[in-house]
Parts: C-alpha cells; structure tokens; sequence
C-alpha cells in the first residue's frame, strides 16, 4: 500500500509545524507497514497553472505521478484567509492533467484531512480541502482534524492529544483499503 502525504505550506525548516505534522504521519503510516511518500511544495518547481499552457513541467508531472500512483493519501495545510493555501490549491489545479487518465483524477482515492490555525477556523480549510477532493472524484475520509494551534504542542513536541488523532487516521486510512 502506497501513502502520499500532501503538504500544502511552503515552510521548509524541520522545527515548523507542517513539517513536524507531517512527519509523525509519516512515522504512523511506517509502523503500519505502508510506503510513503512526503509531497512538500516547497520541494517542487511548480508554475501557476494556466489551461491554455500545452507544455507541463518535468516537476508538474512528477507530482501529478505521485497522487496517481498512491493508494491513501492525507492532504495537510495552514488556514490561510479562510481556505488552505493557494500555492497547494494552484497544484491541485494541475492535476488536470490527469483528467484524461482511466480512471480520471483521484477516482475512489481516500484522503485525509488536516488543517491547523492559530483560532478554532481550521474547519474553514478543511472544508475547502474536502471540495477539491469532491472535484477531483476521491472520497474524503469522514475522520478529519482541524487544529489549532494554541494546544498542539505540549513541552515544544506534538500533544498526545493531536498524536492520537494522526494515529487513528493513520489507522482509518489504511482500514479503507481493505474493505
């Protein structure tokens, strides 16, 4: 079973909290004995999408390869004005690349949602996740963690409050697979 962790912020840095959440999802999915794989943007090259543009780029394609290829996936953002940020909305637009594919898009891929804020709005950009996913023909898993930041960290490490949740979707995720 091959996992994609979907990293939608551009923060680069290991002490940063979407590279630290994405880690310890990353650390579930390895007890579980799944492959995976961390997408962070600020790893790729990619352009603003435009429709008309024919030419793709050798990293468009890379990353369009990588939600294709997998199994699960869980999609992680900050909440920016309300929604997740545009830089992870402006990839998903390219995966209209794969429209053309059997099946299309993300059909009947399970995904994970997880967006943090420094209020209780983390909702917000769960729900925008949860359209694209609609859009994009997957399933969003009905188990989603919005965060907020004021009680993520316990003694400057993830909460045993919030590692629990990553767990169980960690768990869910890889239980959808077998049914």
């Amino acid at each position: 079973m091959k996992a994609i962790l979907f990293n939608g912020s551009l923060d680069e840095e290991a002490f940063r909290t979407s590279r630290r959440l994405t880690q310890y999802f990353a650390d579930q999915f390895e007890v579980l004995n799944v492959e995976v794989k961390q997408l962070h943007l600020s790893d790729f090259q990619i352009p603003i999408y435009n429709p008309r543009e024919k030419s793709v780029p050798d990293s468009v394609i890379e990353f369009a390869q990588a939600f294709v290829d997998s199994d699960i996936q869980v999609w992680l953002s900050p909440l920016y004005h309300g929604g997740m940020t545009g830089v992870m909305k402006n990839a998903l637009d390219w995966l209209e690349i794969t429209a053309a594919n059997q099946p299309a898009y993300l059909t009947n891929k399970v995904i994970g949602l997880t967006c943090w804020s420094a209020g209780n709005q983390a909702m917000q950009g769960i729900q925008s996740m949860d359209n694209i996913v609609k859009a994009l023909r997957g399933w969003s898993l009905p188990y989603q963690i919005p965060i907020s930041n004021m009680d993520l960290y316990q003694d400057n490490d993830l909460s045993s409050f919030y590692k629990s949740k990553m767990k169980l979707m960690a768990e869910l995720l890889v239980e959808s697979q077998k049914r």
